[in-house]
């Protein structure tokens, strides 16, 4: 089945969301550091938000990380609800799902989730039908790498006729589900904190408003989304550089306006691993064979 556009949204009869945090060195700067986890502050400002929500968090881990990282991601594993997926193991673009990548992300989250689900997200978006079929040949069970929108450039991604919401990809006798990074409906503005702050929360929440969210939703976080003010320096000027600047020193309060505004709208904040067991329950679940991936 290929995928066309216009699909209807698929409903559920429990809306559910999850939050993920993308956990990778601070984008930019020279000694890889990751100010989320070392600065006192940011830490407990953002452990907070999850607590108060009785939030849960997915964290996305470049897995090459946990060797000099490990015990900070124990800590925040300590203060909030947290599972752990890859994010491939370099965050290398280029190799985003390549065979090694995948296979190293595999060998280390075996390890260090040893009885849990196994989910990946290929850096930048950067998935290809190869790439899926290395997550099927290592025990994946679900990806979650889909752009449902449009960006230009060299990592760029037309995937507006991509349903917004989870689907299967077949291959034989295997399967994976996908877990698109989720667009508001109809406009397709990713619901990610860099957006919200590139646009601003007025805005921002007016149009998630007018448009709303799928029955399942993925919310999308970077730590360096939380303090880019501070990375500013690694940058030369461009327009990355801008949006990535735009209301920074407000993006924790904009992050829990974005937990809020889901609780209020009765999403239930899970688990990744959960939300799989939830969507392998449902009837009518699109597939679409690994051929149709373009």
């Amino acid at each position: 089945m290929a995928f066309t556009r216009h699909q209807p949204t698929q409903t559920v009869k429990h809306k559910i969301a999850c939050l993920t945090l993308d956990m990778e060195s601070d984008y930019g700067d020279p000694d890889g550091r990751i100010r989320l986890l070392e600065n006192p502050e940011y830490f407990e400002r953002y452990a907070s938000i999850i607590q108060k929500h009785n939030a849960k968090v997915t964290m996305f881990t470049v897995t090459s990380l946990f060797e000099r990282f490990g015990k900070q991601f124990d800590r925040l594993a300590n203060h909030i609800p947290l599972e752990y997926a890859a994010h491939s193991h370099t965050h290398d673009p280029y190799h985003a799902a390549s065979r090694d990548e995948v296979e190293k992300s595999a060998l280390v989250m075996k390890q260090v989730n040893s009885t849990g689900t196994l989910g990946y997200r290929a850096p930048i978006g950067q998935i290809t039908q190869e790439g899926l079929t290395h997550l099927l040949d290592y025990g994946y069970q679900y990806d979650a790498s889909l752009y449902t929108s449009y960006r230009p450039g060299k990592f760029g991604y037309h995937n507006l006729d991509k349903p917004n919401f989870p689907f299967r990809i077949t291959h034989g006798d295997r399967s994976l589900v996908e877990f698109p990074f989720t667009s508001l409906s109809g406009v397709r503005v990713v619901f990610g904190l860099s957006y919200v702050k590139l646009v601003g929360w007025g805005l921002y929440s007016l149009i998630w408003r007018t448009f709303g969210l799928p029955d399942v939703a993925l919310a999308l976080s970077h730590p360096h989304d939380f303090y880019f003010h501070e990375l500013a320096k690694f940058h030369p000027p461009s327009l990355e550089k801008l949006a990535l600047s735009r209301n920074a020193t407000r993006a924790f309060d904009y992050f829990e306006r974005m937990v809020a505004g889901l609780k209020k709208q009765g999403y239930k904040l899970i688990f990744l691993s959960e939300a799989l067991e939830f969507i392998q329950t449902l009837p009518g679940l699109r597939e679409f064979g690994l051929g149709d991936w373009k």
